[in-house]
């Protein structure tokens, strides 16, 4: 296993550790615990291009930690009502549209590619930025304005990738 697959995996295997401190009431920990997992998603594309180690496994893995942290980042602070449930339950919705999607093209198609929108890459910016910001204890004011932000983008983007996605359609339909 390639070392930039190693960190990816660090990333996931922390993610239980951040949730149960954030359930236990800590908000210290787990801004260290995410504030290291964002520096090894940097961390790990840098070592995966570096090293040449760009891998299938990889590739599936990396955009995989990303959504399971921030997936259980929003459940988790949805659930204790540090966000209100509604932003949650838009940011799955996105992630569940962008994989149904994937699953109708790839039906049709038989196109297992997914290409990387500016807005898709920005969503997850924001959307970490967010919680990393919520956690650091963000003033309340300052929190809602970023939270609506941040939805505003993942709407966007989801918007923009079901273009997309009808496009790719398009010239295979």
């Amino acid at each position: 296993m390639t070392l930039a697959n190693r960190i990816t995996l660090t990333r996931i295997v922390l993610i239980p550790v951040f949730i149960v401190l954030l359930l236990q009431g800590h908000f210290v920990w787990p801004a260290v615990i995410f504030t290291f997992t964002i520096l090894t998603d940097a961390l790990d594309g840098f070592v995966a291009r570096r090293r040449r180690e760009k891998t299938p496994l990889g590739a599936f893995l990396d955009p995989l930690a990303d959504k399971l942290l921030m997936f259980s980042s929003y459940l988790t602070l949805a659930y204790l009502k540090v966000i209100p449930l509604w932003i949650f339950v838009i940011i799955l919705s996105r992630d569940l549209l962008i994989v149904l999607g994937w699953a109708v093209i790839y039906i049709l198609s038989g196109s297992t590619e997914i290409t990387p929108r500016f807005l898709g890459k920005l969503t997850t910016i924001f959307q970490m930025i967010t919680i990393w910001l919520i956690l650091l204890s963000l003033p309340h004011n300052m929190t809602e304005k970023l939270l609506l932000l941040t939805v505003l983008i993942t709407v966007l983007s989801g918007l923009d990738y079901m273009m997309s996605g009808s496009r790719k359609l398009g010239t295979h339909g």
